[in-house]
């Protein structure tokens, strides 16, 4: 039988703790909960609703990928960097026909930093503060629809972020989230949870989150639960225009920051250290879903209010910069099939 579209709870909220609590991972919780998202494309205008038997279990798999460059952009006290941020993902989601259903998934992130010149974070003169940084994740996650109105979600994530040769016990973080959503109709939602997580050298981080999808009108809708599959719009909002089922342009902006732990090279003040990248990245987004399952998105903007920070082994600073706009481009896709 044909069921009726859900709303997002627990995928908005995933977007959002994407965005707050990655660690070089820009997509680990994002991975956990995009089961319902063609339910609601087809609300307004996108793919319609997969039918499954009342009696199975339906599995959809989801393999996802992005790139990014952020262009080189100065330091306030000299030097500058540029980035490269690789993104892979694959979840599978299970819906078992009744009103629960859930996602596992693994996801990977690569931040390939290229630093010029002596800047505050330098350890020592001409020497980079730390150079590549690998992530990796394991992610659960369940939702409830109590009802016509009423959905829950709750998930948990395992992360390790750090450089290639740096420990993976001292680069481990575990997180959780919970959210509940109320539907007033089939074109907004309303919802409230908190995000949950261990930090790298940093005390528990707890985030309250507000969760809205809004279709304001036929063709242009407001929420944070649209963005690609591993670089959401989380912890921000976008305002998007969709025409039709294919194509969709939109604006928006978040919080995002990167916290990952340093190997044990180079001079002793960063040896074992912990790394932090921080910006509001304001951007503009093209995307294109085919009937296939297959979803093409094209970014690009500017990263606004960037603070790159470096900690000795213990979490203590040695030192803290501002990094001027850095524009950049990406591109992205997914296919769920």
């Amino acid at each position: 039988m044909r069921r009726l579209p859900r709303h997002r709870t627990g995928f908005s909220l995933a977007m959002i703790a994407t965005g707050l609590l990655t660690s070089s991972l820009h997509a680990d919780l994002l991975l956990l909960l995009q089961q319902e998202s063609e339910s609601d494309d087809a609300m307004v205008g996108g793919a319609p609703p997969i039918e499954v038997d009342e009696q199975g279990i339906s599995l959809e798999y989801k393999p996802s990928g992005g790139y990014v460059h952020e262009f080189g952009a100065d330091f306030s006290g000299g030097g500058s960097v540029s980035v490269d941020r690789g993104f892979a993902a694959f979840k599978v989601g299970i819906d078992p026909g009744g009103d629960f259903n859930g996602s596992i998934g693994v996801a990977w992130g690569g931040d390939w930093y290229r630093f010029d010149g002596t800047s505050d974070l330098s350890p020592a003169p001409g020497v980079a503060p730390w150079s590549d940084i690998q992530a990796m994740a394991i992610l659960g996650s369940m939702s409830w629809q109590i009802d016509r109105e009423w959905s829950t979600t709750v998930g948990l994530n395992l992360r390790f972020a750090g450089e290639r040769d740096a420990d993976a016990g001292d680069s481990m973080t575990v997180g959780g989230f919970g959210a509940i959503s109320y539907a007033f109709s089939r074109t907004f939602s309303l919802g409230a949870g908190a995000i949950l997580s261990s930090q790298i050298e940093d005390s528990i981080l707890v985030i309250p989150a507000l969760v809205i999808y809004w279709q304001a009108t036929d063709t242009i809708i407001v929420s944070n639960v649209l963005g690609p599959e591993v670089y959401p719009t989380g912890a921000g909002i976008e305002v998007a225009w969709r025409p039709d089922r294919v194509r969709e342009v939109a604006i928006g902006s978040r919080y995002e920051s990167r916290r990952f732990r340093l190997d044990d090279s180079g001079p002793a003040s960063r040896r074992n250290g912990v790394g932090e990248d921080t910006g509001y990245p304001l951007w503009a987004r093209a995307t294109w879903r085919f009937e296939s399952g297959l979803r093409l998105d094209v970014v690009g903007g500017v990263s606004l209010f960037n603070s790159y920070r470096l900690d000795d082994a213990n979490g203590n600073e040695i030192a803290k910069t501002d990094l001027d706009p850095a524009p950049f481009i990406g591109i992205f896709g997914s296919w769920t099939f």
